[in-house]
Order: structure tokens, then C-alpha cells, then sequence
């Protein structure tokens, strides 16, 4: 939620004197031109409204465009819109507005007058941003009112001590022509070079053994302590159904009894039924859970209700599976604030040791002795499960550009831990072990720091040889990517698990691996999901119906990276088999069914598989030439028994590519969510 209102007050601060329609009638494909035009008018626009700030006057062209742009959004989708998923011209707004909004706060924040510097400088502050808040409404005010008074001394410790500036700070942003220039966010792991580039795909295919170990993958469960059944599930804040007021509304608004589709975690009778369908599933050698438990009520989160909600849930997962070995990985939302993880070096006010100390009494008796000094240090761990194999579980919030203290020193916050894991793996490949890595954020995703995810892939392309698995979570979705060399060569695949939570527009679902025990390479998995709106029309009278959505050999039996990589040619080719696995990523959940996957959908699924540094798309754009060819002669005309229509999906553009045609089912659940995504 942090990082989306930063997003949103960035942008709606875009200066008044630019004539936005002309800034963006001939855009060029040259970073460069982009950065300067984009650097020239956040200069012109800091000086003016410093200027407002000071004099107290608005101008009619600053009030004016105020009230367009607090008008012209919806408050969920500017909320839910990813930076990395807008066009240049939209990228260019943000890259602007970036450096013009932090020219502004260094500029009245460091001056030893600044306005917002002094005796008075935090209620200075949160007076400026409640005003922003209402004036934009981007939220409610207490919701603006929590985040502020959550996460002030943090940044106002940052941006009074760092030595970055407008250009540095914006260059974190995952747009392309938003430049770095301080030394502080350049750096390099030292690699072990001993063995050079690799010169082949990573191409060993093991096959499955009676003795195959089966390893259960939990995720991004956001329990919800608070959550209220038929209490409003399309509110106004970034997590609903959760207040008592609004309670025993209409099935079509209120918060379902097992979960809600709509932006609502998961409540405790969800994730006690799914641990108890878990016990019918047979053997489980072990347990990774890579991370999220806190929901996402980030304004009001505190210390004390972080470490309840996370023991409750680790206590629970003792409970249920006893003697399992289970082996967590952080997520972002553990911290207080969240996403805010500082280095060993920074300030003890501003420590995350709270939080290590907590996970360690929570997680001593699953990990070995030795673990405790890193998970102390920075909640990453090492721990060898059986002869031959390890396990690294990283603290990855170092690849978070919503991580603030990546903005102070990012190579102070993320060089350590990256040397410690290359460091680790040298250790590994000595003693001839096998290696999964656990990480919390998918280093291909779109919110992982560029540098940081570059140095991640060095790091595996030197040791592919030893790592058989690397297991994600974060996006809330069942998909997965593949690592390449720097010659293009595929080295790895990064399992991503889906998530308990339904937040958002998901069915819940866990996944178990079939792991062959002398690679350690996985072999087949299979996922499992119950239909929120089935299990929501029961009530309390009945439990969820989990099935068996789909085994991954349905798609291949060569899950070696190098088959991987020519499956992915092989979903290019057909669209059909693309479509498919884009509604397993989306765990068949009826509303994302209901609205569909269009070709630009399709062709952002295809390229997300295939990116594990998110400025190098060399072989996405390969499979997306594939793709569009075979689009080109595709009907997307369906004839239905049932009502049809043809709406844009979650991965539309604006820009004429066509949707796909998709049987839509005619329920209260479907209007809704149709009028609230495009109409408002």
C-alpha cells in the first residue's frame, strides 16, 4: 500500500506550467531524450510549486488540474496498477514526477530553513500530506494519517542523511530511462571466476523415483485477525472486510464466510481448513514457507501486532504437522513499517532486530543452532536437511525498491547478504550439495531492484551447477520464471508458489513438489484450489471443496531448464496451451476467468516466464515475435451456449490490441466487479 500512495502522490503533483498533452506528442525510443526532457521539466516544475508551498497561493491552472486528476481515477485501480505495466509516455509521467517531488522534499527538508525543516517540521509535514491526500483522494485520511506517522522517521532520517539525489533516487524506479548516478547504487559481488560464462543450457532431466521427497510450498497467507464475515468487501481502504460497522450486508457486498475475491486476506477459518486438507496429502518431507503473513493493513500495523499475528500462524503450522521440518523465508509485510528493512549499520531506532529475535524463538526449533547469528544479522539462514543437500532462505526486502533504506546506501543494504550467498554456495560446491534457495520476491518481478536481481543472476549463473530449485512467492499468483546466462543459455527456474490469501481476485491453493532425491531437481507438482464462490454458498454448512487444479506434467515432463525453455517456445506457437496456463497462474478464480486473458495479456504472460533481471528481455521479445505471428490468423470469435462478451482483461492496453472473447457468466458477483474495474 506504501509504495502504491507514493506512486499516486508522485504523480498527481505533476507540475501545473507543463503542457502535459505536448510533453507527450512525439516520444522517442532514446533513453537519454527521455531522461532530459523528463529532468528539464521536474527542475521547472520543483521551483514553482516551491514557490506555492511558500507563498500560500494556487494558481487556477494548479487548482484546475488538481481537480482533473483527483477526478479522473479510480481510488482501487491507481492503487493496483504497477509502474512497470504503463506506457513510455505514462512512464515518462512518473519518471518526472519522481524527481520533481523529491527535488521538492530535499530541497525543504535539507536547507537549514527549509519549511519543512525545524521544531515544526513533522506536523509541517503531515499537514502537506493530508492536504495532498484530500486534495488527490487518494485515499481516506486515516488511512494517509497511519502511513505518515508509520513510516516519518524513517524517511526523515533517509533524506536527511543520504547523499542521494533526485536523479539517484528516481533511477530505482523499474523504468528503463531513469538513470542511476551515484556510486552508492552501483556495485558488484565479487564472483569466483574460476569456471567462466557457461556455454551450455543447464539440460540434466532426472526421473521420478518411488523415493522422490514431496516438499509442500505455502505462501503469502496475510492473515487477517480482523476479518468480518459480511462486513463490506468493496471499501474504499486498501483491505476490506474487516469493519464491524458495515457487517451483515448483502451477499453481493459483504465479506464471504471462507474469503472474498475482492482486496480481503484470508480469515483463520481458511488457513485451519487448508493445514487440514494438507494432512490428507499423504507423506510431506518438508515444509517452505516463503513468507507474508501480516495483511495488508499497512497504516495501522504495529510491533506487538506483527509478532502476535506471526506467531499465531508458525504455532499453527506446528500444530498441524508436528515433527515436518519447516523452513520460512521472510516476506515484505513482517516488518513494521512495512517493506522497511535497514542493514546491521543503520541506527538501532530504525533496527529490524525486533523482528529477527522474534522469528528466532519461532523458528529455533526447526533450525539448527549454527542459523541463529545470520537470522539475527539479517534474517537469512543456511541449513543443510540431509546429506548432500542444502537449503539457503534469503531476506530478499534487499531487492525492494519499496525497501526505503535501499535509497540511504543501496550496496550497504544489499551487497552483504549477496556476498554471503555466493559465498555459501562456494562452500556448497566444494562439499558436492545440492541447493534450493527460498526468497520471498521474485528476482524477475517487477519491483526488484535491476542491480540487485543482475548480481542475483551472476551469482546463479556461476553456481547453476549446484542449485536445483529456487522457490518465490509475493505475487500472489502460481507461475514461475526462467534464469538465464549471460549468454542466453537457460540455468535455473524459480517456482513461484501461489498464495492462501484470496487478496486479490484469487482462488486460495498450496502447492506440493516431487523432488528426486539425488539432484534435488523437481520432477512434477501439483497445485490444489478451492472456488471461493462454491464454498462462499455454503456458508457454514459445509467446507471448502479443494481439487487437484493441474499436475505441471500435464504441460511437460522435462522440467529441466533447458526444457523449460522449449516448452515456452511450444505455448508461443499455441496460443490455446498459453491461455491455459494463464488461467491456472490465475487459479481459475471466476472473475479473472470471467474477463480473460486479450493478446497483450497473453504476450506480457509469455515474456514475465522468460525475465529474471527485468531490463533484460532479449529472449522475451523472442517469444513474443512468436507469439504475435501465431495471433495474427487466430479467430478469437467463440461461440457460447452462454452469454458472451468481449471486455478488456487485467493485461489490457488502451492502444487497440484485440481482447479475447470469453464466456462470461451473468452473476451479481461479475456485474460488479466489471463496472467497478472499468467503468469507475
Amino acid at each position: 500500500m506504501l509504495k502504491k500512495l507514493l506512486s499516486v502522490v508522485l504523480f498527481s503533483v505533476m507540475v501545473a506550467s507543463v503542457n502535459l498533452q505536448k510533453f507527450t506528442e512525439d516520444l522517442t525510443d532514446d533513453d537519454s531524450i527521455l531522461f532530459g526532457r523528463s529532468s528539464d521539466i521536474a527542475n521547472e516544475f520543483s521551483e514553482e510549486y516551491i514557490n506555492f508551498l511558500k507563498t500560500g497561493h494556487e494558481s487556477e491552472s494548479l487548482k484546475a488540474l488538481s481537480n482533473k486528476l483527483a477526478n479522473m481515477h479510480t481510488l482501487k485501480e491507481i492503487f493496483t496498477t504497477s509502474i512497470s505495466e504503463w506506457r513510455t509516455k505514462d512512464q515518462l509521467f512518473m519518471c518526472t514526477t519522481c524527481q520533481a517531488v523529491v527535488n521538492i522534499i530535499t530541497h525543504m527538508f535539507r536547507d537549514e530553513n527549509g519549511e519543512l525543516n525545524g521544531p515544526n517540521a513533522e506536523s509541517n509535514t503531515k499537514d502537506l500530506m493530508l492536504e495532498l491526500c484530500q486534495r488527490f483522494q487518494l485515499q481516506t485520511s486515516e488511512v494517509c494519517s497511519g502511513l505518515f506517522d508509520i513510516n516519518w522517521p524513517t524517511v526523515h532520517y533517509i533524506v536527511m542523511n543520504s547523499k542521494a539525489d533526485a536523479r539517484s533516487i528516481c533511477g530505482l524506479l523499474p523504468i528503463s530511462f531513469c538513470a542511476v548516478k551515484q556510486e552508492e547504487f552501483e556495485w558488484s559481488v565479487e564472483v569466483d571466476n574460476r569456471t567462466g560464462p557457461l556455454t551450455k543450457p543447464k539440460d540434466e532431466i532426472p526421473q521420478k523415483t518411488p523415493n522422490d521427497l514431496k516438499i509442500l510450498h505455502l505462501s503469502d497467507i496475510h492473515y487477517d485477525p480482523d476479518y468480518k464475515e459480511g462486513s463490506l468487501a468493496d471499501c474504499d481502504e486498501p483491505l476490506c472486510c474487516r469493519n464491524a460497522g458495515n457487517i451483515n450486508l448483502s451477499d453481493q457486498l459483504g465479506a464471504g464466510h471462507w474469503g472474498d475475491y475482492r482486496d480481503c486476506d484470508a480469515p483463520m477459518r481458511l488457513i485451519v481448513n487448508a493445514f487440514e486438507h494438507i494432512q490428507t496429502q499423504g507423506q510431506i518431507d518438508y515444509i517452505y514457507y516463503t513468507g507474508d503473513i501480516v495483511p495488508h493493513n499497512v497504516w495501522s500495523t504495529t510491533q506487538d501486532s506483527n509478532k502476535e499475528i506471526i506467531t499465531e500462524v508458525f504455532d499453527l503450522l506446528s500444530k498441524h504437522f508436528g515433527n515436518i521440518k519447516v523452513y520460512p523465508a521472510i516476506g515484505n509485510h513482517e516488518a513494521h513499517p512495512a517493506n522497511v528493512f535497514g542493514n546491521e549499520n543503520v541506527p538501532s531506532d530504525f533496527s529490524s532486530v525486533w523482528l529477527y529475535e522474534h522469528l528466532w524463538t519461532l523458528w529455533s526449533d526447526w533450525l539448527p543452532a549454527e542459523a541463529k547469528d545470520t537470522i539475527l544479522k539479517g534474517g537469512y539462514y543456511t541449513v543443510t536437511p540431509r546429506p548432500g543437500f542444502r537449503i539457503i532462505s534469503l531476506s530478499n526486502m534487499d531487492c525492494y525498491i519499496f525497501n526505503w533504506w535501499i535509497y540511504y546506501n543501496g550496496k550497504e543494504t544489499s551487497l552483504p547478504q549477496l556476498q554471503w550467498l555466493h559465498d555459501t554456495l562456494l562452500a556448497a560446491e566444494k562439499n558436492d550439495e545440492h541447493v534450493h534457495i527460498l526468497a520471498h520476491i521474485p528476482s524477475g518481478g517487477k519491483d526488484c531492484w535491476p542491480v540487485w536481481a543482475r548480481e542475483y543472476n551472476r551469482i546463479i549463473e556461476r553456481f547453476s551447477n549446484v542449485i536445483s530449485g529456487i522457490f518465490n512467492g509475493h505475487t500472489h499468483r502460481d507461475e514461475m520464471l526462467l534464469h538465464y546466462s549471460k549468454l542466453g543459455h537457460p540455468m535455473a527456474i524459480s517456482w513461484n508458489g501461489g498464495s492462501l490469501t484470496p487478496y486479490s481476485y484469487k482462488n486460495p491453493n498450496y502447492r506440493i513438489y516431487e523432488v528426486e532425491p539425488q539432484s534435488f531437481q523437481v520432477v512434477d507438482h501439483v497445485t490444489w484450489i478451492f472456488n471461493l464462490t462454491e464454498a462462499n454458498e455454503q456458508n457454514d454448512l459445509g467446507t471448502p471443496r479443494w481439487f487437484k487444479e493441474y499436475d505441471f506434467s500435464d504441460f511437460t515432463n522435462n522440467l529441466s531448464p533447458a526444457g523449460i525453455d522449449q516448452w515456452l517456445n511450444v505455448m508461443a506457437e499455441n496460443p490455446d496451451l498459453l491461455r491455459k496456463f494463464w488461467s491456472f497462474k490465475v487459479t481459475l478464480a471466476d472473475p479473472k476467468l470471467s474477463i480473460g486473458c486479450n493478446n497483450k495479456c497473453l504476450s506480457d504472460t509469455i515474456c514475465q516466464l522468460a525475465i529474471s533481471t527485468n531490463n533484460q528481455r532479449d529472449r522475451c521479445q523472442e517469444l513474443q515475435s512468436i507469439l504475435e505471428l501465431n495471433l495474427q490468423d487466430e479467430t478469437t470469435t467463440t461461440t457460447t451456449a452462454t452469454t458472451t462478451t468481449t471486455v478488456p482483461d487485467e493485461g489490457g492496453d488502451d492502444n487497440g490490441s484485440a481482447a479475447a472473447t470469453v464466456s462470461v457468466p451473468i452473476t451479481a458477483l461479475n456485474i460488479a466487479y466489471f463496472f467497478k474495474k472499468f467503468l469507475f
